[in-house]
């Protein structure tokens, strides 16, 4: 009570705070922030952890401790980042915001293409930049689906998503394209193909089963074209052939699934598997 007017002052309500009242400020500005964005974390943790695993790939790479263990460990190091990526976010990350499964599907596809070319060489000029982005996709990617998810459209939000499956996917495709057995490079090419596509389904909101049909078909039409786009004189350009087709088949996939389809993206896209197309027509002719 106030002694000199006898008043006394209201007594403040539960839960109405300062926060309350710049709450409310806000919305009479017009003021209004993301609601799951604000809540979205530093991807500090998911950098760590990537940087913990593809330290430790370097470590038990092939030709340290044999091709059988070291592609074991590889397995087992990739599905050890995704399950403390998984838990993370599970505990972390709004419900709004949440990635999912799917989210693991590109940081498993990045240490995939390190795995590859850690086996493949040991320049250090080669395999540091694999390390490098390996260790940059899994920190960004899984933060990436979550903005996508809580709402954000920004063109460099698909740009860098677009970039880092490039990334991942120049490895394999070059593995692809090496003189190994064939079983093996389809197997790769495959299986970056799948993960890739997983991942930009699950970032447009796709269904799940009919997102795992598109992964499915794109990753057996890129596995397959390898036989002509290794077979003539374009051989030199036979990475850059499939990674055209991949592009255009991840697009594809990712708009086909969508809830709304895009014609223009599709469109667009399109082209890609349409050039990818002629220049394995004209491959397969010499």
């Amino acid at each position: 009570m106030d002694n000199r007017t006898g008043i006394r002052p209201p007594e403040p309500r539960p839960g109405r705070g300062h926060a309350f009242y710049a709450e409310q400020a806000r919305r009479a500005l017009g003021v209004q922030l993301p609601g799951p964005l604000a809540e979205l974390r530093t991807p500090f943790f998911h950098f760590l952890i990537g940087a913990l695993v593809a330290g430790v790939a370097v470590v038990v790479r092939p030709q340290q401790v044999g091709v059988p263990l070291g592609i074991g460990l590889d397995v087992l190091l990739a599905l050890l980042c995704v399950a403390a990526l998984l838990t993370y976010d599970r505990l972390f990350c709004p419900p709004e915001a949440r990635p999912g499964l799917e989210s693991g599907a590109l940081p498993i596809a990045a240490l995939l293409g390190e795995a590859i070319v850690l086996a493949g060489t040991s320049d250090a000029r080669l395999w540091v930049p694999a390390v490098v982005v390996a260790v940059l996709v899994v920190a960004a990617a899984p933060h990436l689906s979550a903005m996508r998810l809580a709402g954000r459209e920004e063109a460099w939000l698909r740009l860098s998503r677009d970039a880092a499956g490039v990334a991942v996917m120049v490895p394999v495709l070059i593995a692809g394209c090496s003189t190994a057995t064939g079983p093996v490079r389809g197997s790769m090419v495959f299986a970056g193909t799948f993960l890739t596509v997983v991942d930009a389904v699950h970032t447009e909101h796709g269904r799940r089963l009919r997102g795992l049909v598109a992964a499915v078909l794109a990753a057996l039409a890129v596995s397959l074209c390898l036989i002509p786009a290794t077979h003539g004189p374009q051989i030199p350009a036979a990475g850059g052939i499939l990674l055209v087709l991949w592009y255009g088949l991840r697009g594809l996939a990712a708009t086909a699934c969508a809830p709304k389809v895009s014609r223009g993206a599709m469109a667009e896209y399109g082209v890609f598997v349409m050039a990818a197309a002629a220049l394995l027509t004209t491959a397969g002719r010499h």
